[in-house]
């Protein structure tokens, strides 16, 4: 008996993007003795605001820096290794210090007086309020 099983593309593409970025680790891992980290981000539009999320679990807020330049807002951080015990042996470390660095273009203008940040959570969230030129108006258009 033959079973049919629906041919799911996406699925596939997925597994292929998963497998590059494996190799694409281990290359860094072995040719820069480090793994390359960035956050997680979550970029939306709540009609008043741009709002960005950013996974930085580990990261103190002091070492997160956050900057606007013209239509390009930065995020980058960094964090230290822990002190490693003498006498631990590692079997399997993820775990890596470093600095990452993502800058984003945003797609209008932001009053810049208004921008907020917090970070709770391993969260960074980032509150960047519209500029009234750029908040969405409704014009009545009379048909004739």
């Amino acid at each position: 008996m033959v079973k049919l099983v629906k041919w799911e593309p996406f699925r596939e593409l997925d597994e292929i993007k998963s497998g590059f970025d494996r190799l694409l680790d281990r290359f860094r891992t072995e040719f820069y003795g480090e793994k390359l980290w960035t956050p997680a981000v979550d970029i939306t539009d709540t009609g008043d605001s741009l709002v960005i999320k950013a996974e930085v679990p580990g990261f103190d807020k002091k070492n997160i820096n956050i900057s606007l330049t013209g239509d390009t807002i930065t995020i980058s951080g960094k964090t230290q290794e822990e002190k490693e015990e003498k006498k631990a042996h590692y079997i399997y470390k993820e775990r890596v210090s470093g600095s990452f660095s993502r800058s984003f273009t945003l797609p209008v203008p932001v009053d810049r007086n208004k921008v907020k940040a917090t970070c709770k959570d391993g969260i960074l969230e980032i509150v960047l309020p519209k500029a009234e030129e750029a908040k969405a108006k409704e014009i009545k258009i009379d048909v004739e």
